[in-house]
């Protein structure tokens, strides 16, 4: 709740909000014995419009939420009295701070929540490796 508070303070003292505001999305970061999960909550937004990549050890999550709002204008159609629920553009950059196969990603989405599921690999970094003189 605080988070939310801070970032909507934020939105209206940088004065970002509108068409081109852009929404971070709330997300959770978990893993598994052998897998690592991250879950985003991405209400309203359909599969068509959003995109999920990796790029090194980075996640990206790109997604635009249409909201009808020409439909709202029209004489005798919706007049909002209070409309807090976010539209637009939303973005979110993860670093995957666990090593996995980022290539091999399992990516669901449910009750707008986007699920994406990495198969953990043993980390390779850092180890001791002995190798052989020519």
């Amino acid at each position: 709740m605080a988070f939310r508070f801070q970032r909507t303070f934020r939105d209206f003292a940088e004065g970002t909000g509108g068409e081109d505001r852009v929404c971070e999305p709330a997300v959770d970061i978990f893993e598994t014995k052998s897998h690592l999960l991250v879950e985003v909550e991405l209400p309203g937004v359909k599969p068509e419009d959003i995109e999920v990549y990796v790029i090194r050890d980075r996640l990206y999550i790109e997604a635009y939420k249409r909201e009808d709002l020409d439909y709202a204008r029209e004489e005798g159609k919706r007049a909002y009295l209070c409309l807090e629920r976010e539209c637009g553009k939303y973005y979110r950059e993860i670093e995957l701070v666990v090593p996995c196969k980022a290539a091999q990603g399992k990516v669901r989405l449910e009750n707008g929540i986007l699920c994406i599921e990495f198969e953990k690999i043993e980390d390779q970094r850092g180890q001791r490796r002995d190798l052989k003189i020519e």
